[in-house]
């Protein structure tokens, strides 16, 4: 009862706000943002590219999208991707890199579990879910990793062992966000190392990551993995680049 009025109480002093438009959300309400402004948010939908997730605007033999075709140096087995990369989800994922919105970890939770029940996607089949680590550089300077705050509840939410320990960021790089695809792709040569390669070795494990773009980060990690002996890397994403 005493957390019922102390929750009414801060609803009276501080309304909630829908975080991108600010249009008051009358209480009791468990969104942060208002309905139009989660209609704005666009689903990845099928067909997909059967490497990275994208949707298929052509269709090819392999079944694979105009970026991934004719490649053959992934690492990782298949990525998912819940969300395309466009407004209002750039505008939430830079707010919640980069100027501590946290609290917007519920409402990715809330988009990545409707992509994974929806699509049936084999959740259950990771012996474990690790998230792409920051430089130690970085997490310092950031205070979190956005990536750890997303596998953590996925982790909980599908019981299945976290493991934040396994693949640990031995390189400074540069914002992913900036820079060509080749480049991209050399920033993150080397950029991982296994703490411990016993737990790793005949795993299936699921990297989580916030956006995949040129899938030069978490290819990267993928391939550590894979040296170390896992054998299925799986990736998933909140968001993709069309």
């Amino acid at each position: 009862m005493l957390q019922d009025l102390l929750q009414g109480f801060r609803e009276l002093v501080f309304p909630d706000n829908c975080f991108l438009c600010r249009t008051y959300l009358p209480p009791p309400h468990q969104e942060q943002l208002c309905a139009s402004c989660r209609l704005g948010i666009i689903p990845n939908t099928p067909p997909f590219c059967q490497q990275c997730s994208r949707h298929l605007s052509y269709f090819t033999e392999q079944g694979q999208c105009l970026s991934c075709l004719g490649k053959h140096d992934f690492f990782f087995d298949r990525a998912w991707s819940a969300c395309l990369y466009e407004e209002p989800l750039p505008q939430l994922l830079h707010a919640f890199k980069y100027h501590d919105k946290t609290h917007l970890r519920k409402l990715f939770h809330q988009l990545l579990t409707k992509y994974i029940d929806r699509y049936h996607l084999p959740i259950d089949q990771f012996d474990m879910v690790i998230p792409i680590p920051l430089h130690p550089a970085r997490q310092r300077e950031r205070g979190y990793n956005q990536a750890e705050l997303l596998s953590r509840q996925l982790a909980l939410h599908y019981k299945r062992p976290h493991r934040r320990d396994i693949l640990k960021r031995c390189k400074y790089t540069p914002s992913q966000t900036q820079g060509q695809a080749k480049q991209r792709w050399t920033n993150v040569d080397d950029a991982f190392r296994i703490n411990t390669f016993l737990d790793v070795a005949d795993k299936q494990i699921l990297i989580v990551d916030d956006l995949l773009t040129t899938a030069a980060t978490v290819n990267s990690a993928s391939q550590c993995l894979k040296e170390a002996g896992a054998a299925y890397v799986g990736v998933l994403t909140l968001a993709v680049t069309p």
